[in-house]
């Protein structure tokens, strides 16, 4: 009897040092497992802070005025006018930007006429092959990035075709898209820093600040050392106070080379297109020009229907026989307003 009761004074000390054991483990654990938390919520933190100065940096330091947003662009639709030569002649037509959220300003955009812009009668017996062979198509996108910059990247490396992005000054969270479409072999081109057409065209200044910004930028982010660029609004703009020759000069100082367009989907004239009234734009621009076309397109968070219809586009001029590639040192430019200097 006194064995038995010392065995069950055994058995239940054991169960007491279990206990205490576990109590004492439990919480230890419980702490360890706190802690790593701790550190991993104190470093996000840390990154965040990070970004945010890092993104109070890039709007304090010149030129000034705010980075490029969807805001901005809006405001500048209000005054902001793109203008296209008409094939054949130094004439341009201009064509005046839809507000994001306001309403169509003028009429679409008239596509050059195949017809008038073909040198030679048609005849039965030619085809659309010995029309089209040999042209080349740069497609490019202006604004970016955005929040679909990868969803375009993605449908690029699915089709295996390269493209521009002629790009705007974003935050630290959008450093990841430079990269990648550096990283994916496309050309990267700046646009602009600000957007801010009051702040970029108000002198030569700070014209001359704002392409620095996006240049500075692109370098720090991407190590490439971008060479091409992009008028907000083309080199025929009716919004700049500055002599636009002033700024082309800056440009041939600096060594940069600077793309309009002679074919465009519309996209920033209207968010009412359909994807496939976007790709029918663009092909009667394509179809008219004598040679190699130059389309815009705008990279832009309002604008999915861009993104919806580039699959389609591009299944399109493969099998029109055109060659897509990007804008490199072998792209003859097009020019809305020559560069005096070089015509001389």
């Amino acid at each position: 009897m006194e064995e038995y009761n010392r065995a069950n004074v055994n058995r239940i000390k054991k169960i007491i040092i279990f206990v205490i054991v576990l109590l004492c483990t439990v919480p230890t654990i419980l702490c360890i497992y706190l802690m790593v938390q701790l550190n991993r919520m104190e470093k996000k933190l840390d990154a965040y802070i990070e970004e945010q100065s890092t993104g109070a940096a890039l709007v304090n330091q010149e030129p000034e005025g705010t980075l490029y947003n969807e805001e901005n662009f809006a405001e500048n639709m209000d005054e902001q006018a793109y203008d296209m030569l008409e094939k054949g002649t130094n004439e341009t037509k201009q064509l005046t930007l839809k507000d994001v959220e306001g309403e169509e300003r003028t009429e679409q955009p008239v596509p050059p006429d195949p017809e008038e812009t073909d040198d030679t009668d048609d005849t039965e017996d030619d085809t659309e092959e010995d029309i089209l062979n040999g042209k080349k198509v740069y497609l490019t996108f202006d604004d970016g990035p955005s929040v679909y910059t990868d969803e375009i990247l993605d449908i690029l490396k699915e089709e295996d075709v390269k493209a521009t992005f002629f790009v705007v000054a974003k935050d630290a969270s959008y450093n990841d898209k430079y990269n990648r479409i550096v990283a994916e072999g496309h050309t990267l081109g700046m646009h602009s820093y600000s957007h801010v057409y009051k702040t970029i065209y108000a002198n030569l200044d700070s014209f001359k600040n704002d392409v620095d910004g996006i240049h500075d930028l692109l370098y720090d982010v991407t190590g490439v050392d971008v060479r091409y660029y992009r008028f907000p609004g083309g080199s025929s703009n009716t919004v700049s106070d500055v002599d636009i020759q002033e700024c082309i000069q800056y440009l041939d100082e600096k060594g940069y080379t600077y793309f309009d367009w002679n074919a465009l989907n519309g996209d920033a004239v209207t968010e009412t297109l359909t994807a496939e009234e976007l790709n029918e734009n663009i092909m009667k621009y394509v179809h008219g020009n004598k040679g190699d076309s130059i389309v815009l397109m705008h990279d832009l968070s309002a604008r999915h229907t861009t993104v919806e219809a580039l699959p389609a586009l591009i299944h399109t001029l493969k099998e029109e026989g055109y060659e897509i590639v990007p804008i490199d040192d072998t792209t003859e430019p097009v020019h809305h307003v020559k560069d005096e200097a070089q015509e001389q």
